[in-house]
């Protein structure tokens, strides 16, 4: 069963990951969060390849303007597309799919990398606690929504691809023991009362814990040969701006620092992780699991549990019913495209 252990996460942030060189000429990719990090290093890596297109999303019109023009500048690749997508907005989410649907767009590969890690308790417009709406049901409405779009490009020798960042931090995530027994587990994690200071301290590592469960359930009930494989990646500790609201904190930012000078790996480096995941062969091996540098790994315990698997489904059912009334296309997604459990 997967557990974090010191060597084990030393050894793999030391481990030099090969760089992505798949052909995706005929390849039609979506990056989301693409402005900064992981997303703006993974959509260098996919532009240089040259693929048929390159579609990457940042919060507002700003800095997609700016994303592109870096993007092109690296990587000599013109044409790329930049949209704006907020997932602290549902509507957002909507209206991004809605603009892809009426130009007619294609997709062979969605990199979901957008995420946010923060210690105060906020909450969006929609009503739900910022972390949790950004980097779990943003994230899980915006792959059911384009769900229809991957399996219409996935052919039999060539599954579309389905990428959720998450992180090795999942295997820290707690406060979920004994939610199989929760009359609600969204609305308890939703809940103010339960979100102390102490527990948004994990908030990070249970969005990544959430995003594990959601692909693992998906997956299950895609048909099989699936034409999406749909797999979360672990990029590793990286030089990224997510840790941009922790070191406003001086003394969490000399610690923070320190940390990522001993031991971060590059974004560059991290970002070859998402990449690989979106285009290299062997896809359908990787269908339903959790990457960690390049390769298959184990969730957490929790996640393997008996406790763990009952709270993933209950976790799926509850959020359907909550994205199913935000967009009804959820409901037709899911009643046409995927395998419907046994009464």
């Amino acid at each position: 069963m997967g557990q974090l252990t010191v060597f084990g996460y030393l050894r793999e942030q030391w481990t030099e990951l090969p760089i992505p060189t798949a052909d995706v000429s005929d390849q039609s990719l979506i990056v989301v969060g693409a402005n900064v990090g992981l997303g703006h290093e993974a959509a260098v890596h996919l532009a240089q390849l040259k693929p048929k297109s390159l579609l990457i999303t940042s919060r507002d019109e700003v800095k997609c303007k700016k994303s592109k023009a870096d993007v092109e500048s690296r990587s000599g690749m013109t044409g790329i597309e930049s949209w704006p997508l907020e997932l602290c907005s549902f509507d957002s989410v909507r209206s991004f799919v809605d603009t892809f649907e009426a130009k007619g767009c294609t997709a062979n590969v969605l990199i979901a990398n957008a995420g946010i890690s923060t210690l105060k308790y906020t909450k969006t417009p929609d009503g739900y606690e910022t972390t949790f709406q950004v980097n779990y049901l943003s994230t899980a409405l915006l792959s059911l929504l384009m769900l229809p779009h991957l399996i219409k490009a996935g052919t039999p020798e060539r599954a579309s691809r389905l990428v959720i960042v998450s992180s090795e931090f999942h295997y820290l995530a707690n406060r979920l023991k004994g939610a199989d027994t929760w009359p609600s587990i969204i609305e308890r994690i939703n809940d103010e009362a339960y979100c102390t200071s102490s527990v948004m301290l994990n908030r990070y590592s249970l969005s990544k814990l959430l995003e594990v469960m959601f692909i693992r359930e998906l997956s299950s009930r895609l048909p099989t040969p699936t034409l999406v494989a749909a797999s979360t990646v672990n990029p590793g500790s990286c030089h990224s701006c997510l840790t941009r609201e922790v070191e406003s904190n001086p003394l969490l930012k000399f610690a923070v620092r320190t940390y990522k000078g001993l031991v971060a790996r590059a974004t560059e480096m991290g970002s070859r992780t998402l990449v690989h995941a979106a285009i290299e062969p062997n896809e359908r091996e990787r269908h339903g699991r959790y990457l960690s540098s390049c390769e298959v790994a184990e969730e957490s315990d929790y996640t393997l549990s008996a406790e763990g698997r009952e709270v993933s489904k209950r976790l799926w059912h509850e959020t359907l019913e909550i994205l199913g009334d935000i967009d009804l296309r959820v409901n037709t997604i899911v009643s046409e495209y995927l395998i419907q459990e046994k009464a």
